[in-house]
């Protein structure tokens, strides 16, 4: 499943996405990679709890944690930012 980044929490590693342009969740990184807005991401974001996501353009695996999906654009930006 393809999504493209939205915003990203820097400081506490949060990211909130949109799944292939009707869906709206975030997830934390657990790990030191970071992603950027814009940047389209791969992975099971209907699935809660820990999962491995992929920069599409490197292909570079990234281990987070699923919170959330199923909301609007402005929820997810407001649950990151928190």
């Amino acid at each position: 499943m393809k999504a493209i980044v939205q915003k990203v929490n820097y400081k506490r590693g949060f990211v909130a996405y949109e799944i292939e342009g009707y869906d709206y969740g975030w997830l934390e990184i657990l790990d030191s990679v970071e992603v950027e807005p814009e940047e389209e991401i791969e992975g099971p974001f209907t699935e809660l709890g820990e999962a491995n996501i992929y920069i599409k353009s490197t292909g570079e695996a990234i281990k987070v944690f699923i919170e959330d999906y199923g909301m609007s654009r402005q929820k997810a930006i407001e649950m990151i930012m928190r």
